[in-house]
């Protein structure tokens, strides 16, 4: 074995055979060569065995694998470190061996496979090591772990079976010699004990996973070593049985091994039939084994670590190995192996496809056990920095940072359980909900106190990162319980007001601490600190009402008084949030807006674009929070829109008097059209591919069967978008004298735009087939009837007719505009009759008639001339400006137009259907005949 290394050295020194060096004529790389030589050693399959031979040699060089067979060596060597040449070349060795024992495993002797596996485990694990202070590197003990772990995932389907030739041969021979060199190694377990080498396995594993807690202080550092990389390799093994796509490359065998040891693993059964044997599931064995080293951890950690500030490092680093097993045995894709790798089956339910977990029955015992979680709870309030982390070293702060984190990562998992045969019922579903809301209300409280005594802590700095961190995941598992267990169950947890409170609350905080923020560099966003990870958390506390809110158990009103009790709950204690959400999300976006037009900087397209769409979809779930409570979510938007408003009509009295636009004009634009997107969201949903229809909860709390709160809210209803008409309506006017004054915005009347896209088609003559019997009266009858659509229905098409006119070539108003009218034109007869008979609707028509056949460079004359032919009161402006539009607007203006038209039994649709078509026919006709 001796002068191994040397030849392998000098192997990879020397270019392989028929090596081309790289163009250009200079001298050749030696990594390149090195490599070169690496990859033909690996592809030839290590005819010479360099790379066994060569581990065997370091490792014996040094110590790490001590009494090897060797009769010149058999004395005990003292332990010493490997160069970081020797790491790396070591390293290589590792993946080569892995890499050509895959490629040629039939070529290989069982007892040889087998001694090899064995061998890489005990090195990986540490167990030749007897200096507490010299530890085989960690890179290469991983990749010893990662070999051994490859070999039991190639050997699993023939364990016990003998796969070795029945002929000596000289290849034989050599591999009797390794073995030979191999003897040192400790027995670990009855590699030769056919079925049960599994069992074997992992009970030898749960031994080593158990040592640490059970010894003496002065025996316990290397157990903890060992125990730690031990924990490693069961996250290895799980790793390889669902590497799948990713690892099938280097077995160089087809997808169904690693369909069928996938099975094998789940079910410890060859048969597809059986569910599960558990005596041989590696999966069981494995969820097992970390189970009982996370109480071991559990039960060690509470009795020995009354004093947080002395918590073992190494048994941080043991608990947190722990812990990343156990969630990677619960993140187990259950039922998968049929179609985890089969693409033609791409239709197959997957359990990637959810976020639930849906374990086996018979994971009940080891899963469901409150009072362990509650341990568990307990060990993470242990483990946690909080504030102390400023007087840790930070070696300590990262240890304990990272065990904290995998524990909120587990109960995270153990949050995201769904129903089914696990629980026996319901009342344990909701005391199992119970432990872990209030394991996480404990902290999040916790957590808000100190932040009131001593200040918030500074951030950037290891104990601010790692408390942002943690309110992040502890706001995540709420949001997942919130929609686990959902709120009929939560609503019975004698905490639901202490969590409901605490979201309120923390939502506060968060967004006063934004605001704060914001207001320090005054509206500067890219200087703002933390502001990723509150939004984070104020997201996923948005979530949590969103899914409480919308759920059918309580809008249905089949719940009876325990879901209106609940309603009552959500509507005092979570809905106050809503005003403090739109108040710090409108000064930030002013103080934004006010900063870059001050600084003059240029708008990033790509980062609004991602900017509006997060916004879209935080302000739906804030409008599922503002309807908790209607009333006072439309006081709370009323009350902001009165001191708006005013000052908003003031700027467009200014316009025409010239100047630029100032930040301050820029921040009131940008107040407005946030005030616009709050109420639209809070009013009207998206309801794109559906019929328009007015939200539920709206419907309910403007009901006149709650007296006067119902007539209030449906007041101040009509009063809000009376307003929003008179503001849409004042700068149109002003967009008709002066388009290009600055103080007129485009995305303001876009906005105002979107808001009636949404609210018109849903509470104008609203269907009564849409809605139950019971709901009657309130907001459904308030333009329930031709009289009183009629003005709303005016009101729309002049303020798309101004616009058309006026400003033709902002793209986005246009596309609003016309959307607006096809939304109103879809919503029934009834609707298309009232635009028929709207005047300004009329004069689009008739401007779609003068302009169909006009050149754009058409002289005043010419215009003239097909206007007196058009009916139509329209003026050489009016026409001017429609004449500017894009063809794909006018476009999209003829199909309103012929959607609208489309009642046949009415003559005047039929007329202005005819004129409107009648226009287009005619240069058309012109078009062909000059083609032809």
């Amino acid at each position: 074995m001796e002068g191994s290394t040397n030849e392998l050295r000098h192997i990879l020194s020397t270019p392989p055979p028929n090596w081309q060096p790289p163009p250009g004529g200079g001298p050749s790389n030696p990594i390149t060569i090195l490599h070169a030589s690496l990859e033909h050693i690996r592809n030839t399959g290590d005819e010479q065995y360099l790379f066994i031979r060569v581990i065997l040699e370091v490792l014996h060089a040094h110590g790490f694998l001590s009494n090897s067979g060797d009769n010149n060596n058999s004395s005990s060597i003292a332990m010493t470190p490997l160069s970081n040449d020797e790491e790396q070349l070591l390293f290589h060795c590792v993946t080569g061996l892995r890499h050509v024992i895959l490629y040629k495993w039939e070529e290989y002797t069982t007892s040889f496979k087998t001694t090899v596996r064995n061998m890489l485990l005990a090195v990986g694990l540490g167990l030749n090591i007897n200096n507490n202070n010299i530890q085989l590197p960690r890179t290469v003990a991983m990749a010893c772990l990662s070999c051994c772990s490859a070999f039991w995932k190639r050997g699993w389907s023939t364990l016990g079976c003998s796969t070795s030739p029945t002929n000596a041969t000289a290849k034989d021979d050599q591999q009797a010699y390794l073995i030979s060199l191999m003897t040192g190694i400790p027995t670990m377990f009855d590699s030769n004990s056919g079925g049960d080498e599994i069992q074997s396995l992992f009970g030898y594993l749960n031994t080593l996973l158990s040592s640490p807690f059970d010894q003496q202080q002065q025996q316990q550092q290397q157990s903890q070593y060992t125990a730690t990389m031990t924990a490693s390799f069961l996250s290895l093994l799980v790793g390889e049985f669902t590497g799948g796509n990713s690892s099938s490359a280097r077995y160089n065998l087809p997808l169904e091994f690693h369909r069928h040891t996938f099975h094998l693993f789940e079910s410890g059964s060859d048969d597809y039939e059986i569910s599960v044997n558990v005596k041989k599931s590696g999966l069981d064995l494995t969820l097992h084994s970390s189970m009982s080293a996370l109480s071991s951890l559990v039960g060690y950690t509470l009795n020995n670590n009354n004093n947080n500030n002395n918590v073992d490092e190494s048994i941080l680093e043991l608990g947190s190995s722990i812990i990343n097993v156990t969630c990677d045995v619960l993140s187990w894709e259950f039922g998968a192996g049929s179609s985890k790798w089969d693409f033609a089956n791409g239709n197959k339910n997957r359990g990637s496809n959810s976020v639930l977990l849906r374990p086996p029955q018979r994971w009940r015992e080891v899963l469901i056990n409150p009072e362990f979680l509650g341990a568990m709870i307990n060990v993470y309030s242990a483990i946690r920095i909080g504030r102390n982390g400023t007087s840790l070293s930070s070696s300590l702060i990262t240890k304990r940072g990272n065990m904290a984190h995998l524990l909120r990562q587990l109960l995270l998992l153990l949050s995201s359980i769904a129903g089914g045969p696990i629980f026996t019922n319901e009342s344990e579903r909701g005391a199992y909900a119970g432990f872990i809301i209030d394991g996480c209300l404990n902290v999040l409280e916790t957590i808000l106190t100190e932040q009131q005594q001593h200040g918030q802590l500074q951030e950037g700095s290891a104990a601010g990162d790692l408390l942002s961190a943690e309110i992040v995941d502890l706001t995540t598992i709420l949001s997942r319980s919130t929609t686990n267990f959902n709120i009929k169950i939560l609503s019975q947890l004698p905490s639901f007001p202490r969590y409901l409170s605490a979201l309120c609350t923390m939502g506060k905080w968060l967004l006063e601490s934004s605001l704060a923020e914001c207001k320090r560099v005054e509206g500067d966003v890219e200087c703002m600190e933390g502001v990723e990870w509150r939004n984070d958390a104020v997201g996923q506390i948005l979530q949590c009402s969103d899914a409480m809110a919308d759920d059918y158990w309580l809008v249905s009103g089949s719940g009876g008084q325990e879901a209106v009790a609940a309603s009552q709950a959500l509507a005092s204690m979570l809905s106050p949030l809503y005003g403090p959400y739109c108040l710090c999300r409108i000064q930030m976006s002013c103080l934004e807006e006010h900063f870059m037009t001050r600084e003059g900087a240029d708008l990033d397209e790509i980062r609004e674009f991602i900017s509006a769409f997060g916004l879209e979809e935080e302000m739906t779930s804030a409008a599922s929070l503002g309807r908790l409570n209607v009333l006072a979510s439309m006081s709370t938007l009323s009350g902001m829109f009165q001191q708006c408003m005013p000052r908003l009509l003031a700027l467009f009295e200014g316009a025409g008097s010239g100047g630029d636009m100032t930040p301050e004009m820029a921040a009131l634009l940008e107040e407005a059209r946030m005030l616009i997107l709050c109420a639209g969201h809070l009013l009207t949903d998206d309801c794109v591919g559906e019929t328009p229809a007015i939200p539920e909860s709206i419907i309910n709390s403007c009901q006149p069967n709650r007296g006067a709160d119902g007539e209030s809210c449906t007041s101040s209803i009509a009063s809000l978008v009376d307003l929003l008409k008179s503001v849409s309506e004042a700068q149109a006017m002003k967009v008709a004298s002066h388009p290009a004054d600055p103080r007129l915005s485009p995305l303001l009347a876009k906005t105002l735009l979107w808001f009636f896209r949404r609210w018109a088609p849903a509470y104008i003559l609203p269907s009564s087939e849409e809605y139950r019997e019971n709901q009657a009266g309130g907001i459904l009858s308030a333009y329930s009837t031709p009289e009183t659509a009629q003005p709303t229905i005016s009101f729309c098409t002049t303020l798309c007719l101004l616009y058309f006119c006026h400003w033709p070539q902002e793209k986005e108003v246009q596309d609003e505009s016309t959307s607006l009218l096809l939304e109103l034109a879809k919503k029934g007869p009834f609707v298309r009759s009232l635009m028929v008979n709207s005047p300004s609707f009329e004069k689009t028509a008739a401007l779609h008639s003068v302009c169909a056949s006009l050149r754009h460079n058409a002289s005043q004359e010419e215009i003239s001339t097909v206007m007196s032919a058009v009916n139509g009161d329209l003026s050489i402006d009016a026409v001017r400006g429609y004449q500017r539009l894009p063809y794909v607007d006018r476009a999209r203006v003829l199909t309103c137009l012929v959607v609208a038209c489309s009642s046949m039994e009415d003559d005047k649709s039929n007329a202005m259907l005819n004129a409107c078509l009648e226009a287009v026919k005619a240069p058309f006709t012109s078009l062909v005949q000059a083609l032809a």
